[in-house]
């Protein structure tokens, strides 16, 4: 399966949201990406397989920091490298930004990302308790120093 990388496009909206929509329980709704990605202050880098988008990642920058708000990757595309390659795309461009940290949240009980997260070379920094609704759960904390 090959795989295309590129920045954000208007067209692309529709079906971020979808998975969105699939894959958290509170997801962004296609204004809510829209708006990010009109402020130009997100970076968004989409993963595409022929007409299908099959990942993304956006990337809150304010001043010299970066917040991962949102990654995913298809079900049918997961373990091919694909967020990794996301995740590397984005450091890229944050770091060109001026970005020197990114910090994220994640729910507890996501062991794949977490993994993924580690393997990346994010450090455990805190919890927020509660932080999660849908349903509710810890937020494990994370930074990663560009």
């Amino acid at each position: 399966m090959e795989i295309s990388y590129y920045e954000l496009s208007y067209d692309d909206i529709a079906a971020i949201s979808r998975m969105e929509q699939e894959y958290f329980g509170q997801p962004w709704s296609e204004s809510s990406i829209a708006t990010y990605a009109e402020k130009g202050n997100t970076i968004f880098v989409v993963a595409r397989s022929g007409q299908e988008v099959v990942g993304y990642i956006a990337i809150l920058c304010i001043l010299d920091e970066g917040n991962l708000v949102s990654i995913a990757v298809h079900d049918k595309c997961r373990e091919m490298g694909i967020a990794t390659e996301l995740l590397d795309i984005a450091y890229e461009k944050a770091a060109a930004r001026g970005v020197s940290s990114i910090h994220l949240e994640v729910r507890e009980s996501n062991e794949a990302a977490i993994c993924l997260y580690e393997k990346e070379g994010f450090a455990k920094i805190g919890r927020r308790k509660g932080f999660y609704s849908k349903p509710a759960e810890d937020a494990i904390l994370y930074l990663k120093e560009l």
